[in-house]
């Protein structure tokens, strides 16, 4: 059991010996002065964004989009970190600053500090391409001033003129503590209040330390402690115990074997992602509107279906697509759908000592036949108040299947943000199976869509308005699957909303 340990801002090493098992990375920073701007305690303005050495899915060294604000600081042992004041060599900005000052950027340090970091992701990534909506530096950041438009150009030209040969400033290269490109290791802290926290690395040994730690805290790849302040937090539980699944190997991998996906536990949404390649469509949408980069990065599959947020944008897809959750204990592993495993608000099947382990999807090859009859459908949209890194109001996950004959075959009509979890539209689905799909059906649905969710009032919507988008969602998932190759809106509801809402069509 270790009392101290080193990490790496901006290739120098730092020890985290004598700070709580609570104290946040964010919090360091401040301290030591090594950021600068103005703070933000939910990471929306950007000035805690930094950059983490980690692994893509193919295992190669990568720069990551995080929090600062959501990290504890022992959850950084053995990590490289880079701030927006590491990207300065000496009395010079680096390039990254000046190809955005030349491209006419201009905004508050905090954006500022926001974009360098969305920059330094992509360039010292390499990408080359795509300078597109998903590459726009204020993704993730809820600070708008100005000088946005110039970000995208800024960068480009960057890009064209160093081609590749710059990065992040001996990221990956600066210390020794990077010798495996990034891999963290198992790792055990004790602080000075006696507090616990350990970074298992495989799954039997995460099991055993819940066994043996009963009231432990599970995290995944970020967490934020509740109380957490400037300056050094007062030692307030000595028998609080943390436990990491973030290096656990087994809740890392994601798999294809005999037409099955198996999705690791502690897989984040961007390394899923990168994993599937696009091979899910309706994943692959609701990515790209899964809050911000920054989340993205960090927040993994286990954790956020283990929360059983009312509007779970990936509960609401892993409904439509069928999936069933792997839960593992000492004493063996349990197999649940996931409908069934999504118990209530907050609530699951997951119990004390218990990890969820996988993911499990059945996804079959189609042939070309079936791919360019589009008799398999699939759409995903989501209602928020930003188009991104805004919570969901109400989302929605469609995917039906057309015979020969026109009629139904199979349907799924699964929504977040209607009730206590994500929930299937079970009447409507029963409605829709057998009949002939057309218009007359799709108000049909209407009527039964009205009533199959006990909506609530909160501070982001109404439950009429809540009742309105579950329609309107429907509706636009119709009109664009009405007939091959067209859009055509149903019933004149979706012209106030069609150029608000993101979708995709495609097929598991």
């Amino acid at each position: 059991m270790q009392t101290d340990f080193e990490f790496s801002i901006n290739g120098d090493i730092h020890r985290g010996g004598g700070k709580p098992v609570e104290y946040s990375l964010l919090d360091y920073l401040l301290e030591n002065s090594m950021i600068t701007g103005k703070d933000s305690p939910n990471g929306g303005i950007g000035v805690c964004s930094v950059l983490l050495v980690g692994r893509d899915s193919r295992q190669k060294p990568i720069l990551r989009l995080a929090r600062a604000c959501e990290m504890t600081l022992p959850m950084v042992a053995g990590r490289e970190i880079w701030t927006a004041e590491g990207l300065e060599e000496g009395e010079q900005t680096h390039s990254l600053q000046e190809a955005l000052a030349m491209a006419g950027q201009f905004s508050c340090k905090c954006s500022s500090h926001r974009h360098s970091m969305d920059s330094g992701t992509i360039h010292g990534n390499n990408i080359k391409k795509g300078f597109g909506a998903s590459l726009l530096p204020e993704e993730g950041s809820f600070f708008r001033t100005t000088g946005y438009m110039p970000l995208p150009s800024g960068l480009k030209s960057l890009l064209h003129e160093k081609q590749g040969s710059e990065s992040v400033p001996n990221a990956g290269n600066g210390t020794r503590l990077l010798a495996d490109g990034g891999l963290v290791t198992e790792f055990a802290y004790r602080d000075p209040c006696g507090a616990l926290f350990y970074r298992p690395v495989n799954l039997k040994a995460a099991l055993r330390l819940l066994q043996a730690h009963p009231g432990a805290k599970i995290v995944a790849a970020d967490t934020i402690f509740p109380g957490s302040t400037h300056g050094e937090l007062p030692c307030r539980d000595s028998r609080q115990v943390v436990v990491s699944l973030e290096s656990v190997i087994q809740l890392r991998e994601v798999g294809f074997e005999q037409g099955q996906w198996q999705i690791g536990g502690a897989v984040t949404i961007s390394s899923l992602a990168e994993a599937l390649g696009g091979r899910i469509p309706l994943i692959e949408h609701m990515v790209r509107r899964f809050s911000s980069l920054q989340a993205r990065n960090r927040s993994t599959v286990g954790a956020h279906l283990c929360l059983a947020a009312r509007d779970s944008e990936l509960a609401s897809v892993l409904l439509a697509l069928d999936a069933e959750v792997l839960i593992s204990g000492l004493s063996g592993e349990r197999k649940f759908m996931l409908r069934d495993f999504l118990e209530g608000a907050g609530s699951t099947a997951v119990r004390r000592g218990e990890i969820l382990r996988s993911v499990l999807l059945e996804c079959r090859a189609l042939s070309a036949s079936e791919q360019e009859s589009n008799h398999h459908l699939s759409g995903f949209y989501k209602v928020a108040r930003r188009n991104l890194n805004g919570r969901a109001i109400v989302c929605g996950a469609f995917a039906v299947e057309i015979n020969d004959e026109g009629r139904v075959t199979r349907s799924r009509l699964c929504y977040g943000g209607v009730a206590a979890h994500a929930m299937r539209a079970h009447e409507a689905e029963e409605l829709l199976t057998g009949e002939l799909w057309g218009t007359k059906l799709a108000h049909n649905v209407e009527v039964v869509l009205r009533e199959s969710f006990p909506t609530q009032t909160d501070y982001l919507a109404s439950a009429d308005y809540r009742k309105a988008m579950v329609i309107e969602l429907w509706r636009k998932f119709f009109a664009e699957n009405r007939k091959p190759g067209t859009c055509v809106p149903v019933h004149g509801g979706l012209d106030g909303y069609a150029c608000l809402l993101e979708s995709t069509r495609g097929s598991c």
